[in-house]
């Protein structure tokens, strides 16, 4: 339950609705969802809070379902942000009618995060060649930042408590990169990025050439010099503690509107496409390729060089050995196969792996196949 600083409702909304218009348009398309106020417009707002909280007075709650409209409703939620054609139990609140509430809502929780979430105090960086830093307006740094020579920051560039930014780095407008961050040497960072605390950029990749040496019965692993760069386009999120590791000649790269949850491990090389989603944990080992709109869920592995194409979903967990097609489809398993064969191998594997095991224990220990028969039956196996 988040508490605000009071406001009526018409002007929430469209505080709210035009801050995201102005954010996407900034990322090249879409609008906020168009909505229709059912009641008093004046009515204040307070408190945001989820629709099975008991609700203060003034609060708003949002229900994309009938079930959650009627529990909303009982919780006493002064305003409730609903989807069209659901009708709430008498007497009604103040409804807010959008086609995405849950769109709208959030819009609402932006505006309250300008509002509640702390901000760092600002303080002089540490710069190693200050004449050669280009800065654009209104940049911010929290203590104790370092930034290096050649680096150019953007208007409105913030950067957190301890944030280092390596040589030759660039940093579009409005970005901003949370505390203890790491841009390495030559990365560059689009407009509108976030990057989260913790985060390195630009870190050398996991490169090795192996040199025998059979004498002292070892393998020398050679480091293999990282020399190329990181280019992260406008409108990418990084989750904290996410690596991404430099290109061993050329760039690794990012596409524009990509998000990336945090513990995410991007290898050298790699290429990932424009507005995906990679989910904590997971891995793209190097000279990968994540095709545009993909889908890469929690804990799922790329293999070196493998491509996944535009729009697929690769489920948690999954080892991707090979080439997935693009279109809008589920895989799953290592290595991976399409999610419903997946499931009906397993399916199949729980139903008959235990009769097998119990008859190859009772083949091992039949004299004849009529004995095998007759322990099998007995065992009630043979009967299914």
């Amino acid at each position: 339950m988040l508490r605000i600083t009071p406001r009526p409702l018409d002007a929430l909304l469209a505080e709210a609705v035009g801050a995201m218009d102005r954010v996407l348009a900034a990322a090249g398309g879409g609008s906020p969802p168009a909505y229709e106020i059912r009641g008093d417009r004046k009515t204040a707002v307070e408190w945001l809070c989820a629709f099975k909280e008991k609700a203060p007075p003034a609060a708003m709650t949002f229900a994309v379902k009938a079930k959650f409209l009627a529990e909303a409703v009982a919780m006493g939620a002064a305003v409730i942000v609903t989807s069209p054609g659901l009708e709430p139990p008498s007497p009604a609140p103040v409804l807010v009618v959008t086609p995405d509430p849950r769109l709208l809502f959030v819009s609402v929780l932006e505006t309250a995060e300008r509002e509640l979430r702390p901000d760092w105090p600002e303080s002089r960086p540490y710069m190693k060649d200050g004449a050669t830093v280009e800065l654009g307006r209104d940049v911010v740094f929290g203590p104790g930042c370092c930034v290096g020579a050649d680096v150019s920051l953007g208007d409105r560039v913030r950067l957190g408590p301890g944030v280092v930014v390596g040589d030759g780095a660039k940093v579009g407008p409005d970005t901003v990169i949370h505390p203890r961050a790491v841009l390495c040497w030559q990365v560059r960072i689009g407009a509108r990025c976030v990057i989260g605390p913790g985060a390195v950029i630009g870190w050398d990749g996991f490169g090795y050439t192996q040199v025998p040496d059979p004498a002292a019965g070892r393998v020398i692993h050679y480091r293999n010099p990282h020399l190329g760069g990181v280019v992260i386009e406008d409108d990418v999120e990084i989750g904290a503690n996410t690596c991404v590791d430099r290109g061993l000649v050329e760039d690794t790269v990012i596409r524009r509107g990509t998000k990336l949850d945090n513990l995410v491990q991007v290898g050298h090389n790699c290429e990932i496409g424009r507005d995906c989603l990679i989910a904590s944990q997971a891995g793209t080992a190097g000279h990968s390729f994540v095709g545009d709109r993909a889908i890469v869920l929690g804990q799922a592995g790329l293999s070196h060089g493998t491509r996944v194409g535009a729009d697929a979903i690769i489920t948690g967990q999954t080892g991707v050995t090979g080439e997935i097609p693009p279109g809008r489809e589920a895989w799953s398993g290592t290595p991976s196969i399409k999610l419903d064969e997946s499931l009906r191998v397993q399916a199949l594997a729980r139903r008959f792996l235990p009769r097998l095991r119990v008859f190859f224990n009772h083949f091992h220990k039949s004299s004849s196949f009529d004995d095998l028969k007759e322990r099998y039956a007995d065992h009630g196996e043979g009967r299914k």
